[in-house]
């Protein structure tokens, strides 16, 4: 998620520096002019914005809140935009504002084509002051970015999502198999579901990879 959301901010105009822990990762965006940081805290050193895209809290505190790099916030604003629990959220929040930097959150729901498209849902925890002078930045990865609260409540509303997403693939899992263990056609049963109010466009999408693992 990391590579295209960068290129979409190199696109917009902005000067993006870019760190990963798998070093090779970075070689592709140098040819979009993204400038290699050696380490997190050049990274953070040659930035007014700081985002993250990583895969958990431990992931973050290893990056962004070892001292070498949190040496180097204050005066500078933390966007962090992987999903991670929102009491997680608030203590990182809380680091780097002791730190002197400023801290927000902007979850998002999508995947690598929404990411290389713009089209991103980017749910936002933050202040008002903080949403509206980030709001072109976040309008970078998702047209409609939307401030749901405080730090905090936008993790919140990811998990929420997780877990409906989780529910529904588990509900529509069954009821496949069901269909499948009755050699019922799948696709009779896919335009009764689409013409329903249980329709989820989740289920088209999960659809060849379910029906591939029978």
């Amino acid at each position: 998620m990391g590579a295209p959301m960068a290129k979409r901010l190199q696109l917009a105009g902005h000067q993006v520096y870019g760190w990963n822990r798998s070093g090779d990762k970075v070689d592709a965006l140098l040819t979009d002019g993204i400038k290699r940081a050696k380490t997190p805290a050049s990274a953070i050193a040659a930035s007014q914005l700081v985002v993250l895209m990583l895969t958990d809290a431990t992931a973050i505190h290893k990056t962004l809140l070892n001292p070498d790099a949190t040496a180097q916030l204050a005066g500078r604003t933390v966007l962090q935009m992987g999903t991670i629990a929102p009491k997680e959220s608030k203590a990182v929040a809380k680091t780097v504002q002791a730190a002197g930097g400023e801290y927000l959150e902007a979850p998002v729901l999508g995947s690598i084509p929404e990411a290389n498209a713009g089209t991103l849902i980017v749910m936002v925890g933050a202040t008002p002051d903080q949403f509206d002078q980030w709001q072109p930045v976040l309008a970078c990865f998702g047209p409609k970015p939307q401030l749901m609260g405080p730090v905090g409540a936008a993790s919140g509303v990811k998990l929420a999502m997780n877990q409906l997403i989780g529910s529904l693939t588990t509900a529509f899992a069954m009821s496949l198999s069901l269909v499948q263990q009755e050699a019922i056609d799948v696709e009779k049963f896919m335009a009764i579901v689409r013409q329903s109010a249980l329709y989820a466009p989740t289920f088209d999408k999960k659809l060849g990879r379910m029906c591939d693992l029978n």
